[in-house]
């Protein structure tokens, strides 16, 4: 933990973690595309379509994982340059690095619990534990974006394009 440096009129804010920003990038990146190939590779395994027009069942995946991959090469490239003093350099801040680990974990714990809970019942609880880790304390809120969340999933995913959810 460092102390911050202020400008003329700040307070300070002690006991936070800072992490140099081109460093994060390049370790968060590294993990991403590790993850992405493994998307890929899964993909590809994929049934084909029986129209040679159709993108079939693995179409779509790729492109999303083809489209990350781009956007993360590109993070790690802005990283390295500003590693290399090409760019200005900043640092990433965590004042609360428990509740940014709790975070995380909560956002692992829905990936893994939507077949389980359900779509609908997961994002719901999900997304106000996520809420409330974050630091929101106000009950409607709490309450509500779980609600209008789920409400506009359902609306367009289920009513609009007719997709069944477990």
């Amino acid at each position: 933990m460092e102390s911050e440096v202020l400008d003329k009129g700040e307070q300070p804010v002690q006991g936070y973690v800072r992490i140099p920003l081109p460093i994060l990038e390049i370790v968060i990146g590294l993990i991403v595309l590790a993850i992405l190939s493994w998307y890929v590779v899964q993909a590809y395994l994929l049934p084909k379509p029986f129209n040679s027009h159709d993108i079939g069942a693995g179409g779509f995946p790729l492109l999303v994982a083809f489209g990350t991959g781009i956007a993360t090469i590109s993070m790690i490239g802005l990283a390295v340059a500003r590693l290399m003093g090409k760019m200005g350099r900043s640092d990433s801040r965590w004042r609360r690095p428990l509740f940014v680990l709790i975070v995380a974990l909560l956002l692992v714990g829905q990936a893994v619990s939507f077949e389980t809970l359900g779509v609908y019942l997961c994002v719901a609880l999900f997304s106000a534990a996520i809420m409330v880790a974050a630091g929101e304390r106000r009950i409607l809120h709490v309450l509500g974006v779980p609600i209008g969340l789920v409400a506009f999933i359902y609306v367009v995913f289920a009513l609009a394009l007719n997709v069944v959810f477990p």
